[in-house]
């Protein structure tokens, strides 16, 4: 018996174990602050527009900007986004209102409505070009005189 309860004890040291150590790393990393234009405002001219030939095509202005961020390191999983706001016209959900009824703002990227408070995903070695474009609502008799609009551009990297 003795010999067995030697024999059992010495079978239960001889299971094999394995340790191993685990380590974990990595960077912590802010997204980088981006900004478009250096905060200074972005002023598109349309200079004289005549009333009857404003049709939603014509008079199409290049938006002017640019997006500088502080920082290169990134995060493949974060992307970038341009969101647009401003106060929408009643007509069309992509035109910013102006100060004279009937008359929109619209923004495009690539030939297509830029819907205000909509975010588009920019690739920021190759940001979108915009468009600014008047737009009349339909039937609507602009009276002549001067116009402004105001709208936010924002860029997020989230």
């Amino acid at each position: 018996m003795k010999k067995m309860a030697l024999t059992m004890l010495m079978g239960g040291s001889l299971a094999a174990q394995a340790a191993d150590n685990l380590k974990f790393h990595g960077t912590l990393i802010s997204p980088p602050n981006c900004t478009i234009n250096n905060d200074q405002t972005i002023d598109v001219k349309f200079g004289n527009l005549l009333i009857n030939k404003i049709d939603g095509t014509r008079y199409a202005q290049n938006v002017p900007y640019e997006i500088t961020c502080d920082s290169t390191v990134r995060d493949e999983t974060m992307a970038m986004t341009l969101t647009l706001s401003g106060s929408v016209s009643d007509f069309n959900p992509a035109a910013v209102n102006t100060s004279v009824a009937g008359l929109g703002i619209e923004l495009r990227q690539n030939d297509q409505p830029f819907t205000l408070g909509s975010t588009i995903t920019v690739n920021e070695q190759s940001i979108p070009v915009l468009k600014a474009i008047p737009v009349k609502k339909s039937g609507a008799s602009l009276k002549e005189g001067g116009f402004d609009a105001t709208a936010t551009l924002q860029v997020d990297y989230q």
